[in-house]
């Protein structure tokens, strides 16, 4: 078929002729079911026509075509993807290429793998420790779920990190799996999703966000043992820092008090003196 003879060719000419042209994901690379996902193929090159080709499980699924758009510099496309289903889950690569040569595509981009959610009931996500860390501090977010995933994934800010964790019956009968994210370097909102093993690419509604919140201090880098010294003086310091707002606002109230009863004692002396003055002034 054509379709067997243009990827044929492109086995034979890739990455030798063009450079590779570049591919990003316009949104974050976890695509929720129904929703769309743009993916923009980018060049140096003056390349007249863009091929997007969707991989799974290392073969070629499909391919979409594109005449490019130029402009100062290069040359570009867009690709809408959507509203997605599970088949459109997978990795994608793009290639650059001729009009009067088809077949000769550049070396493939750099490969973009997109997820769909929203396939499988939610787990849960959860912090071992508060999640308000100083920076530098390890932590520990443990995701876990009453179905039988095989693994684990956690994102943060809707971007995929790390690489998925095995999933581990607990002994309340949950599965779970740990993820240590070591000195802690980022603060935003961290998900969880659960994925089976035949199907890497479809993942289950996200847990609910869990937010990390980082705090910097002077000292930061120095080791556990001193750190743990510097949060007692950070304690000490907040407790005298509170008795003494407490001294300040019962002087002050103090102070207040004082003030309104002397000008009551002074209003009412004043009409006093008045009286005895007026009664001077009958007898002189």
């Amino acid at each position: 078929s054509t379709q067997l003879v243009i990827l044929v060719s492109c086995v034979l000419c890739t990455g030798r002729i063009y450079k590779k042209p570049f591919l990003l994901a316009l949104q974050p690379p976890l695509v929720n079911l129904g929703e769309k996902v743009t993916l923009e193929c980018r060049s140096e090159i003056m390349f007249e026509t863009f091929t997007l080709t969707s991989h799974k499980n290392g073969t070629i699924k499909d391919s979409f075509e594109l005449s490019a758009e130029h402009f100062y510099g290069g040359s570009q496309v867009n690709f809408s993807i959507g509203p997605v289903t599970p088949d459109d889950a997978g990795t994608y690569t793009c290639y650059g290429s001729f009009n009067h040569s088809p077949y000769e595509w550049s070396e493939s981009s750099d490969p973009i793998d997109i997820k769909i959610t929203g396939l499988y009931k939610k787990p849960s996500l959860s912090a071992l420790i508060e999640p308000v860390v100083m920076s530098g501090e390890n932590m520990t977010l443990t995701c876990f779920s009453d179905l039988q995933f095989d693994m684990f994934h956690l994102s943060m800010e809707g971007v995929p990190k790390e690489h998925g964790l095995p999933s581990v019956k607990s002994h309340n009968g949950t599965f779970q799996d740990s993820f240590h994210i070591g000195s802690v370097v980022q603060a935003g909102n961290y998900r969880c999703y659960g994925s089976f093993r035949n199907s890497s690419h479809l993942w289950s509604t996200p847990s609910d966000r869990l937010y990390i919140l980082i705090y910097l201090l002077l000292g930061s880098h120095l080791p556990p043992d001193n750190r743990r010294n510097l949060h007692m003086l950070i304690g000490l310091s907040v407790t005298k820092i509170l008795v003494f707002l407490i001294i300040l606002i019962y002087s002050c109230c103090s102070a207040k008090k004082s003030k309104s009863q002397e000008q009551a004692s002074e209003s009412h002396l004043t009409p006093v003196r008045k009286q005895d003055q007026r009664s001077r002034g009958m007898f002189s």
